[in-house]
């Protein structure tokens, strides 16, 4: 089979979300299970090319019609180092001037104040059509013989694709199947348009599209997708809410219409690629020390938690081993007090956004803070800026006690979570993530709001599930997470969950759903 995977981003080349770890496992999936790959990926300021090779700039070029005006696209070619795919790099300033996927970045806010840090691109409409005609337009550049068996699409920022499929050249697509895989369909995150003049304006589909893809009175980019391809999304549990008008409130009235329409969402559950964190392996996991979970032997977590309070001391010192690697790109926010023997650390690792149900664990902890001298807690992340604040000012309250890491640092991203005992995911809808499984896999037991993909977590064999999502059930669990940590009660939990997340969520179990899917629609 032919397979096309169209993605704002992808590990290794350049990464902003959950989505550049799909991406990349699923090219090097479907490449290791015989099939002929090749992704498209926009070329931003930040894009990386040393897990590229044989690079061949500029080697085919179109214009594109948007925005009332054509504009010229060039496309280069690359190949994948690691496994047999092949990349298209797609050129274009409203890309390459850019150092962030989705949203600024603090570099670019001190180069114009209206671009906020961490607000999305105001050219976002603009970014989505360039990427989405210009993955269609490639077939009207290459010969026929090439025509793809499978499009598959990550998320609203290509969710316009098959649209273009069906109008620019449906001859030359006229076998082939289109595939949007919605990661998140939050507020926030469908990249709608404010209504059909503005959808025509970027996208010029056809009027009777756009309004058959209305919500109220917004164009919604994944009710196109629906028009012309089929829908699937990132695990069993998020697929059942996105078709329950119940979810209203969290898809922005997307499931209602999913429901009223009959639309099909198939749901495959996200994997992890085992190799890319091994805790055996510090090259892999990018820790301070290796943890032997396998074994049960824990105590590399240890070991990674004295690290990390040393560099919490000194956030400055470049003496410490290792320390530059883990210090880049990120701010410290109050500090944490020498390691006991006693001390149970919890740690929320991830996005500083309302989604994520941030608010409940600072409320959460300051209790548990109250009633337990021995807990420390961790926050990780980035974000909304009037969350960061509350956050900030959360650990400058409690010094010595909590800890708020700033930005983004691949490494110490996960040394927070590996050092941890628990890791908090209070979210208020998630669609698959993958922090739970990374906790797993460094032996930290996750605590999660029992939503969407988190109910992939076994309650009581691979962590602690709650509902409903409040201050007080979250407490609850912490509690109880205590009480067994305290009690040596966690390590068979910490064996289990390691064991099996690896057996059940490798990529070749995911691979296999999706060419089964790909077989039957």
């Amino acid at each position: 089979m032919k397979i096309w995977i169209a993605s704002m981003e992808c590990a290794g080349i350049v990464e902003a979300g959950g989505v550049k770890n799909v991406t990349y496992s699923l090219c090097e999936g479907f490449s290791k299970a015989g099939h002929e790959v090749t992704l498209f990926i926009p070329v931003f300021a930040t894009t990386r090319f040393d897990s590229l090779e044989d690079f061949e700039p500029d080697v085919l070029g179109t214009e594109i019609s948007t925005c009332e005006t054509n504009i010229y696209v060039s496309y280069s070619s690359a190949k994948f180092k690691n496994f047999k795919g092949n990349v298209i790099l797609i050129n274009h300033p409203a890309f390459s001037e850019k150092h962030g996927v989705y949203v600024y970045t603090q570099e670019e806010e001190q180069v114009n104040m209206s671009h906020k840090c961490g607000t999305g691109h105001m050219d976002m409409h603009f970014l989505d059509t360039i990427l989405s005609k210009s993955v269609a337009s490639y077939g009207t550049l290459i010969d026929a013989t090439n025509q793809p068996d499978i499009i598959h699409c990550q998320d609203a920022a290509t969710a316009i694709i098959p649209s273009y499929i069906e109008s620019l050249r449906p001859d030359f697509y006229k076998d082939t199947k289109c595939i949007v895989t919605i990661h998140n369909a939050g507020p926030a995150y469908h990249h709608e348009f404010k209504d059909s003049s503005e959808a025509y304006y970027y996208t010029e589909l056809k009027y009777e599209w756009l309004l058959a893809a209305t919500n109220n009175a917004r164009i919604e980019p994944f009710l196109l997708a629906s028009l012309h391809g089929h829908l699937s999304t990132v695990s069993d549990y998020y697929a059942q809410e996105l078709q329950d008008p119940k979810n209203n409130n969290i898809t922005d009235n997307l499931a209602g219409i999913f429901y009223e329409r009959g639309i099909k969402i198939e749901g495959i559950t996200n994997g992890i690629d085992y190799n890319r964190y091994d805790p055996e392996n510090t090259d892999k996991s990018r820790l301070a020390y290796k943890i032997l979970c396998k074994s049960g032997d824990f105590s590399g977590k240890f070991d990674n938690r004295k690290f990390l309070i040393e560099l919490l001391k000194t956030p400055d010192n470049t003496e410490l081993p290792q320390a530059k690697r883990f210090l880049s790109d990120i701010e410290f926010f109050g500090h944490l007090d020498d390691e006991t023997s006693k001390s149970v650390y919890f740690v929320y690792h991830g996005r500083i956004v309302w989604q994520k149900g941030i608010n409940l664990f600072l409320q959460a902890s300051e209790e548990i803070l109250k009633r337990h001298p021995n807990v420390k807690i961790i926050v990780c992340g980035q974000g909304e800026q009037s969350i960061e604040d509350t956050v900030r000012k959360f650990a400058e309250s409690h010094q010595g006690r909590a800890v708020y890491i700033k930005g983004y640092n691949q490494s110490l991203s996960r040394l927070v979570v590996a050092a941890s005992d628990f890791a908090a995911m209070p979210s208020h809808f998630e669609p698959c993530c993958l922090e739970d499984f990374i906790a797993q896999l460094y032996g930290t037991i996750p605590i999660a709001h029992a939503t969407g993909g988190l109910q992939k977590i076994i309650h009581g064999k691979t962590g602690f599930l709650y509902k409903p999502n409040t201050q007080q059930m979250l407490s609850q669990q912490m509690e109880k997470a205590i009480e067994l940590h305290h009690e040596n009660k966690i390590q068979q939990m910490q064996i289990y969950a390691f064991g099996y997340v690896q057996t059940e969520y490798c990529w070749n179990k995911v691979i296999e759903k999706y060419l089964k899917y790909f077989s039957e629609i």
